[in-house]
């Protein structure tokens, strides 16, 4: 199978972080699929967040799971005049055909965040990310017909194979894995396992070297040049 290109939190170099309209941009870019943040709200509401303070993208200095969504609804999202969205926002305003990658900052956010794919009947088109073990566990094993994925940035040899034990004992069915991490050695070691390896991209110039070595995945702030990059026998099939 060709590897999948998913734009890293929406699209940041052609729109907010974050935001409905990166996604829709992920899309006209020739991504196959989107990468979003998710963390949830004081009164959980699951909403669309990279940081723990909302001061970075949204201009508050306060963390989001402190916050009612009523009060962060009014804020805007820096570069544009789209407020904070929700998840379900997100899922309901995803393209045809795309792919949705929802990175989870905190496992609290797990079960509001399957509920809502559920109730919208995206299981599948979504993959669940998460570097908090307690999340994968919990999204593994309550929706095992969802792609479940560990993240980790490790990138030395022996935290590199108790990351691939880790991910099958919380029942992943993938990992996302440090770009430098990213050998032929350590993606055939983790495809014997029966696992999938995705890995974000540091830079446009080693994209085509490292999908040459097996990856099932890029994450990218670069979706087009990432489709460059692939064979020309799979970029015919996106186009």
């Amino acid at each position: 199978m060709p590897a999948v290109i998913i734009a890293h939190r929406t699209c940041p170099r052609h729109a907010p972080e974050n935001s409905l309209q990166g996604i829709r941009r992920a899309a006209e870019l020739g991504a196959d699929g989107v990468e979003i943040d998710v963390q949830r709200t004081l009164d959980g509401v699951p909403i669309l967040m990279h940081d723990k303070t909302l001061w970075r993208t949204a201009g508050l200095y306060w963390p989001a799971r402190l916050l009612p969504y009523s009060l962060l609804r009014r804020l805007h999202l820096k570069g544009g005049s789209e407020p904070v969205p929700t998840l379900a926002e997100a899922l309901a305003a995803l393209p045809p055909a795309l792919t949705v990658a929802i990175e989870l900052k905190h496992a609290s956010a797990a079960a509001a965040t399957l509920a809502e794919v559920r109730r919208q009947r995206l299981e599948s088109r979504t993959l669940l990310w998460s570097m908090h073990g307690k999340a994968v566990r919990h999204t593994a094993g309550e929706a095992p017909e969802i792609e479940s994925a560990l993240l980790r940035n490790v990138r030395w040899a022996g935290r590199l194979h108790r990351f691939l034990d880790d991910a099958l004992r919380f029942g992943a069915g993938a990992v996302s894995a440090h770009w430098q991490s990213i050998t032929a050695t350590f993606v055939d070691e983790a495809h014997r396992r029966g696992l999938k390896v995705y890995s974000m991209s540091r830079d446009t110039e080693s994209i085509a070297a490292k999908l040459a070595l097996g990856l099932d995945g890029i994450i990218t702030d670069w979706p087009q040049e990432a489709r460059a990059a692939l064979p020309s026998s799979q970029r015919a099939v996106k186009e």
